[in-house]
């Protein structure tokens, strides 16, 4: 036996079944091969289409890194056992042929019949220690192939959240200017009473962001269902009644602030999918149509906007990394219509 042959196959081997149980069933992010695999696709393939959001091929990029995902995880699984049983020249024997199985073809043949659980074809084990060990890659086969297709139902499902919440998010406004106008009656009291009803879906996809980071490349062309535009501008919105509006023309400031910290801790979630803040940040945002402005009496007083400052240029990192630019979140709904 090959011994150095034989630690390269069960090296890949490892790392494929630790990079699968760290992806599928950890609740904090995508092992390395997965990550890699869906970060690198998704961010050539937007550069190839020159960055823009509106590009409808984006919308097949989501499903396609899945299914990428699964089939890279299936193929290093089957490859890592066909290196073990190839390091050894006298593994298989062949009935047909009353000799030993040198090919490397012929055992990756093999390799895949044991791993799909559909026997052992052509070849049979030639020792007790091949025999347990074709037992042993045919049940973890079952295992770690069906857990990689049940992978992807919980994506599935927060795809399906994701759309949800951007729908809901522009039944608000289409752009943070029209949502504070929209709400602006009765210290905003209409607002606060659909953050409170936002607030645990937005926890959730969080959550779901966190474990599942692939379902950031899910992408939407069409800007009301793109939560990256819908999500950056209701943060706008509520960042301006924190830092630029009087307090007490806020009616729940109990509600703002819990729909702000939810926000917040959604952005945290952005760092999984290795989306951080850059070097510019967006442009100021035009109040001068807001009539109960003060700087002072604002929630956040006279504090510093570093904070700030630092939101609204993760927020621009998160928009371009999606293929969109700021305008297109904030001069959204002005002078377009929904089909755009």
């Amino acid at each position: 036996m090959n011994i150095a042959l034989f630690l390269v196959g069960l090296v890949i081997t490892l790392i494929v079944i630790y990079d699968m149980v760290y992806t599928i069933l950890s609740p904090r992010g995508a092992g390395l091969i997965a990550d890699r695999v869906s970060r690198n696709l998704w961010r050539g393939y937007l550069e190839l289409v020159g960055g823009n959001g509106k590009n409808r091929s984006l919308r097949f990029i989501g499903p396609l890194l899945l299914l990428i995902i699964v089939l890279v995880w299936i193929i290093l699984l089957w490859i890592g056992n066909t290196i073990m049983i190839y390091s050894d020249g006298q593994a298989l024997w062949s009935g047909t042929s009353r000799e030993y199985v040198p090919g490397f073809i012929e055992k990756l043949y093999f390799t895949a019949y044991v791993l799909s659980s559909m026997g052992s074809g052509d070849y049979t084990p030639a020792s007790d220690l091949w025999m347990l060990y074709t037992g042993f890659i045919s049940y973890t086969g079952v295992v770690f192939i069906s857990l990689g297709i049940s992978f992807l139902i919980p994506v599935i499902e927060a795809i399906t959240l994701k759309r949800q919440v951007s729908l809901q998010l522009h039944n608000l406004g289409p752009n943070p200017r029209s949502i504070l106008e929209n709400y602006s009656e009765n210290g905003y009291m209409e607002l606060m009473e659909k953050l409170d009803s936002l607030e645990p879906s937005i926890l959730k996809l969080a959550q779901y962001h966190l474990a599942y980071p692939v379902i950031h490349y899910f992408h939407s062309e069409r800007r009301y269902e793109c939560l990256p535009v819908m999500l950056a501008s209701l943060d706008e919105a509520l960042s301006i009644l924190m830092y630029k509006v009087d307090k007490d023309s806020i009616n729940s400031i109990m509600s703002l602030r819990t729909a702000y910290n939810a926000l917040t801790y959604y952005h945290s979630t952005l760092a999984n999918a290795f989306i951080t803040p850059g070097d510019d940040e967006p442009e100021h945002p035009d109040t001068s149509y807001l009539t109960q402005i003060s700087k002072k009496d604002s929630i956040h007083g006279e504090r510093s906007g570093s904070d700030l400052v630092h939101r609204r240029k993760l927020l621009l990192a998160y928009l371009q990394n999606d293929g969109w630019e700021w305008d297109d979140m904030a001069k959204y709904g002005e002078a377009v219509s929904l089909k755009n």
